[in-house]
């Protein structure tokens, strides 16, 4: 059944699609911008902690291992745009395009949460569905 499953096609509402996709759009953004604004504070404290060592002239390491938030965005926006573009009322869909549009579920979507989750309140809640 899994293979016929990928093989499967849907026609669907274009509109609908492409408020979909805008709503999935906006919950990324959430993250990406809590994501931010969480490692901004993270690299503000390191570099603090850093300096007050070098003032006290102490040697420090200067390596810091703070991963560096994902963004997806314009994934999306490339999505939306096909959307806005497409002629036609309908569309027509493969199971792997219903999963990433409609379902939000995208192949790097765990290690963007993960990833992402050091940071954001949002992306912690949605690994620990």
């Amino acid at each position: 059944m899994a293979a016929m499953g990928s093989n499967m096609r849907v026609t669907c509402k274009t509109s609908e699609v492409l408020k979909k996709v805008r709503v999935n759009r906006e919950k990324h953004s959430k993250i990406v911008n809590e994501a931010r604004e969480g490692y901004v504070e993270k690299a503000k404290t390191a570099l603090a902690e850093k300096m007050e060592k070098l003032k006290e002239g102490k040697i420090v390491q200067l390596y810091f291992s703070l991963q560096v938030p994902e963004d997806h965005t314009k994934e999306y926006d490339t999505v939306i745009k096909m959307l806005e573009m497409h002629q036609n009322e309908t569309i027509e869909l493969t199971a792997n395009e219903v999963s990433n549009f409609i379902e939000d579920d995208w192949g790097w979507k765990d290690h963007f949460l993960r990833n992402n989750a050091v940071y954001s309140q949002t992306a912690t809640e949605l690994c620990e569905d």
